[in-house]
């Protein structure tokens, strides 16, 4: 069995999230797991989130009891079913 290396361990979590995408409406998406660094979105159209996009999160966060957030984030991986994010803070840039 192979170590878990990840920096923010995932935690499987299902929760609302609306998503923002360039000068799209806003759609209302499930999370598949959600960690305190990014989460998975399960998505019908995942190729459509390009990979090192920016999108924009707005969420009840399970992990912070579920306080109304809002979040920057890059998109780091595509599936078949979804898109994984990292969260970004704007000073990073």
């Amino acid at each position: 069995m192979s170590e878990n290396l990840r920096k923010f361990p995932r935690k499987e979590i299902q929760i609302e999230v609306e998503l923002s995408f360039l000068e799209e409406e806003t759609q209302k998406v499930i999370t598949r797991d959600v960690s305190e660094g990014g989460l998975f979105m399960q998505l019908s159209d995942p190729a459509h989130y390009t990979m090192g996009e920016m999108v924009g999160l707005s969420f009840k966060d399970p992990l912070q009891d579920f306080e109304d957030t809002h979040k920057d984030a890059i998109v780091v991986r595509q599936t078949d079913d979804g898109i994984a994010v990292a969260y970004i803070e704007m000073g990073d840039f």
